[in-house]
């Protein structure tokens, strides 16, 4: 496996939990505590579905914190979307946008790895400050994942 260039963020967390049952969660929140965004939108996830995520602090939530749209889902292991930050200042287009690719895996023990491969931002001004901002991230993300699945399953 090549080695992923520092534009590239990849985070993993293991999630005492079957991969179905953080499939469940990540449905049933539309990747909100995923993403530990509110979103304004209940729909399920699907392939081609938009996403639009608003931070729970903006009390106007005019402005997404995050946006794209869904390319593979592959229940209850595998999503990849198109993402795009409009707090990066810039232009909302094609080129400006990054594949999260998120991978859910079982470990021989029972529980599930999770694995987000984010980037790559190397096209992008910045493209280094701004993976690392993604991958910090991801790692609050992943925590809270983890927290709230397992809170989950041990009620």
């Amino acid at each position: 496996m090549a080695a992923i260039k520092e534009t590239t963020v990849e985070r993993t967390v293991v999630i005492d939990a079957p991969a179905e049952v953080i499939w469940k969660a990540l449905n049933k929140q539309g990747l909100d505590h995923l993403q530990l965004l509110a979103s304004h939108d209940d729909t399920q996830l699907r392939e081609g579905g938009t996403l639009e995520w608003f931070d729970r602090e903006d009390p106007t939530g005019t402005v997404p914190r995050v946006k794209g749209r869904i390319s593979v889902i592959a229940p209850p292991r595998h999503i990849v979307f198109m993402a795009f930050m409009p707090s990066s200042k810039l232009r909302d287009i094609p080129q400006n946008y990054t594949a999260v690719d998120i991978t859910l895996c079982m470990e021989e023990d029972g529980r599930t790895s999770v694995t987000v491969i984010h980037g790559d931002f190397a096209k992008h001004p910045h493209g280094v400050r701004l993976a690392r901002e993604a991958g910090d991230h991801w790692v609050e993300t992943l925590i809270r994942l983890k927290n709230l699945v397992e809170r989950e399953i041990a009620a």
